[in-house]
């Protein structure tokens, strides 16, 4: 893929171009991936030191961590059989891999590689990686994305407890076999996810629930090793040097700083800090005048999901309910008020540059259940119609908490939802602040009534989206549940035909969406600042969004 950046001096033409992607016409790459080329100041000749900032990581542990920041970190100091870069597969551990002709075996062979306490990489601590992801004991929230793996989703919910029986085998040290339920065009993708990466048996035992929470306790097998992690203050990785592509490594160190706002972030770029860093949504008019800023879009659908258990809460588990509250909401005036306009109205799941059939998937199956603007009218009809069922005269007595993290940007888009459904419904629509990282506990123990939620693809089909809203999925945090949408996702996963598949696709989300089972609210474009000399720093809309691996100063 050829590599493009956007500068904000282009920035009318980006806005035009990604409208037309919402409204029909296909995306442009240039949408969908930056790369630092130059856009700020400049740092000193020679510089091996890359240092940025992360808003939290709650956790390192390649099986249990389920946070963008969280993956930024694990891909630095850890590797799996693939790496992706902008799209692009590339080798990782695995040299090269042969697929059998009906699709459904693949044969991974490894290169001869150590971890960072000098044993070997094997085929068995990818097998016991991938099994740990999907042992139920462990309760992690992306055992989902393993089940395209044959007998993965079996074991994983208890269906059968013998783990030989899960099709991912060690054939020998440097030999991996992983059986598939259907063959999946995007299968190897996938595995650059950090939950398919390996994790050495007898160290995990070793230190049991312990594993993976400080640099000593968790070992390296990537372009840099993980020297030290202050919690919530700082990581350090340094450059690997047994590593078996080091020499494409130009970075020594990288040092991870862990800042919540996005404020103060931007002040520690002006004052020569850190290399990059987002352009909170408040300042990109100004930034945008200074013409430095590099503008992608990035891949994240933000929604509020709406917790079906909150049973001392019947309104929410009410489709009128729910219907009106999608009604109420003015999407378009939502991004302009909240984002400056950098991000965009959605009212659908799937991410407008997800791959259908010959094209798009979102312009080869339109959704128009939701309108951008708000409609008020039917608003209140469908409020009425939930009132009556419910037996309430009162809509105040209708009350729901907002869960958010509590950053400004955050709290402006809750407090412009506030308004707009307090005074287009006339309930009571609290907001509750909390740190990102109890946010990410709360949404998964289902402690909210409605959470500000959202997602980025991890590979680029339709089904990384609409997998999440299956009835047994880990991140399923709201518990909706539709029988039809689950056999039309699980017949998806099967189905050979493609032009099948995506009109499968297309019946479930129309149907989670009918079901007024989440509120959609925008799609996400990123403004980032990054010095003149820094290069090959990609920000791409797929799997973690800031790949730092092969990233240099001039």
């Amino acid at each position: 893929m050829k590599k493009r950046h956007l500068t904000l001096t282009a920035m009318l033409l980006v806005v035009l171009m990604i409208s037309s992607i919402l409204t029909g016409c296909g995306p442009k790459e240039q949408q969908t991936v930056a790369t630092t080329e130059g856009s700020g100041e400049k740092v000193a000749e020679g510089q091996t030191t890359l240092t940025f900032t992360v808003a939290s990581v709650p956790s390192i542990d390649p099986q249990l961590s389920n946070s963008i920041p969280s993956a930024n970190v694990i891909k630095g100091f850890s590797e799996g059989l693939i790496r992706g870069f902008e799209g692009q597969i590339k080798p990782g551990m695995a040299e090269k891999w042969d697929v059998s002709e009906d699709g459904l075996t693949y044969t991974f062979h490894l290169r001869d590689t150590n971890w960072s306490d000098g044993s070997p990489v094997t085929a068995q601590d990818f097998e016991y990686g991938i099994k740990r992801l999907l042992d139920p004991a462990n309760a992690t929230s992306y055992s989902f994305a393993a089940y395209i793996i044959q007998n993965a989703a079996e074991y994983n919910s208890g269906k059968i407890t013998d783990a030989s029986q899960v099709g991912v085998k060690a054939i020998d040290d440097k030999t991996l076999e992983i059986k598939l339920v259907s063959p999946t065009s995007y299968f190897v993708s996938t595995l650059d996810l950090s939950c398919f990466y390996p994790a050495k048996k007898e160290f995990v035992e070793k230190y049991g629930t312990d594993f993976a929470t400080s640099a000593d306790k968790i070992l390296s097998n990537g372009p840099f090793i993980l020297k030290d992690w202050k919690h919530e203050q700082e990581i350090v990785l340094e450059k690997n040097p047994n590593y078996w592509d080091k020499d494409s490594i130009k970075l020594e160190t990288v040092k991870i700083l862990q800042v919540s706002d996005p404020n103060t972030a931007l002040g520690m770029y002006e004052n020569g800090e850190i290399d990059f860093c987002d352009v909170p949504t408040a300042l990109v008019e100004k930034y945008q005048a200074d013409g430095k800023t590099k503008v992608y879009m990035s891949g994240a659908d933000d929604w509020m999901r709406i917790n079906f258990k909150r049973t001392e809460k019947p309104w929410l588990q009410n489709v009128n309910f729910r219907k009106a509250l999608n009604y109420a909401i003015d999407r378009e005036n939502y991004v302009k008020t909240a984002t400056k306009g950098l991000f965009f109205p959605a009212t659908r799941l799937v991410l407008p540059l997800m791959a259908g059939v010959n094209g798009y998937y979102c312009e080869e199956y339109p959704i128009n259940v939701y309108p951008t603007k708000a409609d008020t009218a039917k608003a209140k009809e469908y409020l009425d119609k939930a009132m009556k069922e419910l037996n309430i005269t009162d809509p105040k007595k209708i009350v729901v908490e907002y869960t958010i993290s509590d950053d400004d940007a955050t709290k402006l888009m809750a407090e412009v939802l506030q308004d707009q459904v307090n005074t287009n419904l006339g309930i009571s629509f609290e907001i509750k602040m909390v740190t990102y990282k109890q946010k990410l506990a709360n949404d998964t123990k289902g402690d909210f009534d409605l959470i500000y939620n959202g997602w980025g693809p991890d590979y680029n089909d339709p089904m990384t989206y609409l997998e999440l809203w299956e009835t047994t999925n880990s991140q399923n945090g709201g518990k909706y549940s539709n029988t039809e949408f689950d056999k039309l996702i699980a017949a998806a996963r099967v189905e050979k035909d493609a032009k099948k598949r995506m009109e499968m696709f297309h019946k479930a989300e129309t149907i989670l969406l009918e079901d007024a089972g989440f509120v959609p609210l925008q799609f996400r474009q990123r403004a980032w600042l990054s010095n003149d000399n820094l290069k090959n720093l990609s920000r791409f809309f797929i799997g973690a969004d800031t790949d730092y691996v092969y990233a240099y100063f001039e």
